[in-house]
């Protein structure tokens, strides 16, 4: 497998801004706030606003650059049909990134990656990517649901190696976890949530990190809503997220000219 294509991108391309608003109008006001970001995230507010697949294809229409559209609900374990009607629509307006989750038992969760993979053929989007931990837990809630002897970053590497392995496409992963799995996954696709910059509240978020050091330590796609969408100039957010990715990025590329 090739370089990943998120390589050769800027920080511009590579922030996902989460429009996680209740309406379309609301979104979309922030989209047109937004004419530095072409990458949004739709999730499951703008999912119960109805007419989902309607409100991407007019998205898709607004955004500008090498950026897209992440359809994040987080399906899974559903009958096949289902996961098929959801692909086929994503796959008709080119939506870039899906997510999926595990269920019990696992044999469902690789029925709904089969699905998915199936139902998108030879088409190169969406890309298929899945949630081996949420970034709201923590290695104390592992410890709570009875899982003890790891550590979270341990247990998203076990958990993406099994995902990866059905053919999923990239991971959602966040805080240390993210340079674990750049090392041991070296081609996947690596999107970050949990993205809060020095100067922003953590929210409810365990697992932070900024974007400078998400990008030093792997990640492909950075997610961002609240530090952007919930401040006062959303525009001016965006960029200082955006100038700091982009600084991280040179950095890197200048100690991986000069190995």
């Amino acid at each position: 497998m090739g370089e990943r294509p998120a390589a050769n991108l800027s920080g511009k391309d590579r922030l996902i801004v989460a429009l996680d608003v209740p309406t379309h109008e609301e979104a979309l006001t922030l989209v047109e706030k937004l004419e530095n970001v072409s990458f949004f995230k739709v999730g499951l507010e703008l999912f119960l606003a109805g007419n989902l697949l309607g409100f991407i294809n007019e998205l898709q229409g607004r955004r500008s650059g090498e950026g897209g559209v992440f359809v994040d609900l987080k399906l899974s374990g559903d009958i096949g049909n289902t996961i098929a009607s959801f692909i086929e629509g994503c796959t008709a307006l080119n939506v870039r990134f899906v997510t999926l989750t595990e269920s019990m038992p696992y044999v469902m969760t690789t029925r709904t990656i089969e699905t998915a993979l199936k139902t998108r053929g030879v088409a190169e989007h969406p890309k298929i990517l899945m949630v081996p931990l949420l970034s709201s837990l923590s290695d104390d809630d592992l410890r709570s649901e009875g899982i003890t002897g790891t550590d979270s970053a341990q247990y998203i590497l076990e958990r993406g190696e099994k995902l990866l392995a059905e053919g999923c496409d990239g991971l959602i992963v966040s805080g240390d976890a993210i340079g674990a799995c750049r090392e041991r996954f070296p081609n996947a696709d690596i999107v970050s949530p949990g993205i809060r910059p020095a100067w922003s509240a953590s929210d409810d978020h365990k697992r932070i990190t900024t974007p400078a050091d998400a990008i030093r330590m792997g990640s492909d796609y950075l997610v961002v809503g609240r530090p952007i969408t919930k401040n006062d100039d959303p525009f001016s957010a965006a960029k200082a997220i955006i100038d700091e990715m982009d600084e991280a990025i040179d950095a890197k590329d200048s100690v991986g000219a000069a190995g």
